[in-house]
């Protein structure tokens, strides 16, 4: 009688060699089996334009000006000047009786052993009050 043993996983191969997978280009043509499942190249060349694609490039290095030109500036906004927020914490904060949650120093989790009740506003609560929360609030009903 014949045992019914797993084939092992081609897949795997390299891993359990140890050796990446360079020769191959990457593992979607090594796992592809039919040509027209490999992998396709990407729309359009990447790297053709960029400086040190020659060899007198690589050699000479980028000049500085040439690198700072690539470079992109932060953009920082000062708290509290984003758009829907005029709190300085930059949470949206139309309403002050907004429902927001106190944590525990150490999020609630183990037993509490200090016998201050300590804890530390972790912003707004968009989801809006629990039912134990909700039955003890009291709202003006006026429209």
């Amino acid at each position: 009688m014949r045992e019914n043993r797993p084939q092992p996983d081609p897949r795997s191969r390299f891993e359990d060699e140890g050796i990446p997978d360079l020769q191959e280009g990457t593992p979607g043509q090594q796992w592809a089996e039919d040509p027209q499942e490999m992998p396709l190249p990407g729309d359009r060349p990447l790297g053709l334009d960029e400086y040190g694609t020659t060899p007198s490039e690589m050699r000479e290095g980028e000049p500085l000006d040439l690198r700072l030109s690539r470079e992109v500036p932060d953009v920082d906004v000062p708290s509290g000047t984003e758009p829907g927020t005029g709190d300085p914490d930059g949470y949206a904060t139309a309403d002050p009786a907004q429902p927001v949650r106190l944590v525990d120093p150490d999020g609630g989790m183990g037993v509490d052993t200090e016998k201050d009740m300590i804890a530390e506003d972790v912003g707004p609560d968009l989801g809006g009050y629990s039912p134990e929360e909700q039955a003890v609030r009291v709202e003006d009903e006026t429209p």
